[in-house]
């Protein structure tokens, strides 16, 4: 059971760690959405059913999938298993900007001409609301799960953007071969490494050698989208010619790990002075609050 006050104390004492990057975790942002993170799951877990219930319609499909229409944003996607609450916080990180899971706020600026690299995918929805609405000339998505990477294509169908979209059934790390996944139900799809029961060997690649062997320029305009269950720093490692280069726009999950929120932060600033770099909130649903999510444009 989730200890309030254990989750402050941690919550306190990782912000001041924080600090000594002066600009990057603002205290508004390290208190973005802090009552789920203190508060015990009930108390937002009735309002997330509530609002998928009142926001979504969810319809059962004939091979099993469910299809999952949002009328107020013209988007619909497809999920592998019986949606529950726990599905609208997938669907909020996409739209509300109070979110700190919003990929796309600032200093993340996409655009018309953007290429954007969606690493772990996982239904699209970020996909398909970026090719939709004008964020991105073309995205490119990585999912290590073909079930979940044949939803991608689905549901880029059904939203009429599958001529913008291009699916890799693969997973991504820093450097290119052969991984070993376990798949997993629920929002965590799955994790590369370890040697979990009923893991399996998928092809992998890094970002620098998928971008060189397809001749793939990137700008600083483009944008690297990472969420990749715990791989988030060597998908980092992967794109490092790129990263120091170039230095496209980065958006990518910390929460993974305990350390990933100093480890990518030194990193990057290493690779690539010109960054301008933000950090925003808290994790409620890691056994102990970490940051979420760290942003980088030049």
């Amino acid at each position: 059971m989730k200890n309030p006050l254990l989750n402050a104390v941690v919550v306190l004492r990782t912000w001041m760690r924080m600090r000594r990057y002066p600009g990057l975790f603002s205290l508004s942002d390290a208190l973005m959405q802090v009552d789920r993170v203190v508060l015990p799951a009930r108390f937002h877990h009735r309002l997330a059913g509530a609002a998928l219930r009142s926001q979504t319609r969810i319809e059962r499909q004939p091979d099993g999938a469910w299809r999952i229409d949002l009328p107020a944003h013209g988007l619909v996607f497809f999920w592998r298993e019986q949606p529950t609450p726990n599905l609208w916080y997938l669907v909020e990180q996409e739209f509300d900007e109070r979110n700190p899971h919003c990929y796309t706020t600032a200093p993340i600026k996409p655009t018309p001409e953007s290429l954007v690299l969606d690493v772990g995918a996982c239904e699209g929805l970020f996909a398909f609301r970026t090719a939709k609405n004008a964020m991105a000339k073309r995205v490119i998505c990585f999912e290590p799960l073909a079930e979940m990477a044949g939803l991608i294509r689905r549901g880029a169908e059904a939203n009429g953007v599958r001529h913008l979209i291009d699916v890799e059934t693969a997973a991504v790390t820093r450097k290119s071969g052969q991984v070993s996944f376990a798949s997993a139900e629920g929002a965590d799809r799955g994790c590369i490494g370890g040697n979990t029961t009923g893991a399996r060997q998928i092809p992998a690649v890094s970002i620098d050698d998928y971008l060189s062997s397809r001749g793939i320029q990137i700008r600083p305009c483009d944008l690297l989208k990472i969420d990749a269950e715990g791989a988030d720093m060597d998908v980092l490692i992967g794109a490092e010619r790129v990263i120091s280069e170039v230095g496209p726009q980065i958006a990518v999950t910390t929460y993974h790990n305990d350390e990933h929120c100093v480890q990518m932060v030194d990193w990057l600033r290493a690779r690539q002075p010109n960054y301008r770099m933000r950090m925003k909130g808290f994790s409620f649903w890691t056994p102990k609050p970490r940051p979420v999510l760290l942003q980088a444009a030049q």
